[in-house]
């Protein structure tokens, strides 16, 4: 729900080289747009939307903000059954992802091992089964159940860290994880910082890359060569960053810097291309002023226990 990033375009692009993978955009923004195949929009309003999600689990749904849907994540085989007929498996992402060949780290080997592949509210897999599409019902000592956490409108991470991997952790039901993406480190609260990855090496210089269906991190070695490593996605979170000067469809490449994307053919990369690439800036301060201001709203929002 709510309005698709500035550079969607550069996302779809990464889905069109995911051939056998279909994405499902659930919004209610109409703004026409150029789509690959493989990627398809379903509209509908908030109020639409909370009156399936009420009848399918009987119970009144209430969704206070388009972040709330998070928490309906890994219902999402159980709310949208009638969508995924025919297919093995589904799953939830952002759509601040910019994809490489998700195939080639998750072969069949991992998909025929396990019922939920990844742990990532940026991108996780179910099997697509009845058994499976309830796992978010279930329960665990010390963790939210999927009631509680629709009806609290603070509810975070349920889909990941503080539901559903503790959840089926606590039930025994096998989860695949890997440390083969691209997180991007947040900003911090004054600056828009370099790209870095969590739980990845970094180098001082480094760049990261879309290339023909990849995504890769370029990095100086000690004799002044470039090396490259691939990755199955990159995540860019709270980083609102500008629509692209080019079209992405008919480019071959293009690089992810904290500026922005700029078209990439895989040139030799100069100390100077370093530099400008993994530069810091301060946040402008109009943004530091409507920080300040969403951060009293959710305090407030605390302490009385009302939307946001």
């Amino acid at each position: 729900m709510g309005n698709l990033p500035a550079y969607i375009d550069c996302v779809f692009r990464s889905c069109e080289c995911n051939p056998d993978i279909n994405w499902l955009i659930l919004t209610d923004d109409r703004t026409p747009r150029r789509l690959p195949s493989n990627v398809c929009v379903k509209y509908a309003t908030m109020d639409e939307f909370q009156e399936t999600f009420s009848r399918k689990l009987d119970f009144e749904v209430k969704i206070p903000n388009p972040y709330h849907f998070c928490v309906f994540r890994p219902a999402y085989g159980f709310l949208f059954a009638d969508l995924l007929v025919g297919y093995d498996f589904w799953g939830h992402c952002d759509l601040d992802v910019i994809y490489g060949d998700l195939r080639a780290f998750l072969g069949e080997e991992i998909l025929s091992s396990y019922n939920k592949v990844l742990n990532r509210g940026h991108l996780t897999l179910y099997r697509n089964n009845p058994e499976v599409n309830r796992y978010f019902m279930l329960k665990a000592p010390n963790v939210i159940d999927y009631r509680g956490a629709i009806r609290d409108p603070r509810t975070r991470q349920f889909e990941e860290w503080r539901g559903m991997n503790p959840i089926l952790r606590y039930h025994d039901i096998p989860q695949y994880h890997a440390e083969f993406i691209v997180d991007v480190r947040i900003p911090t609260r004054w600056k828009y910082t370099r790209f870095e990855g969590t739980e990845i090496p970094n180098y001082p210089n480094q760049v990261f890359y879309w290339y023909k269906g990849r995504i890769f991190q370029a990095y100086r070695n000690g004799e002044g060569g470039t090396i490259d490593h691939e990755y199955a996605y990159i995540h860019l979170q709270q980083r609102p960053l500008p629509t692209p000067g080019f079209d992405p469809y008919t480019t071959d490449g293009f690089l992810i810097t904290p500026d922005g994307f700029f078209p990439y053919a895989r040139e030799f990369f100069t100390e100077a291309d370093y530099q400008k690439y993994n530069r810091a800036r301060f946040r402008p301060a109009r943004e530091l002023m409507r920080m300040a201001c969403r951060s009293l709203r959710w305090r407030l929002a605390r302490i009385f226990h009302t939307p946001v």
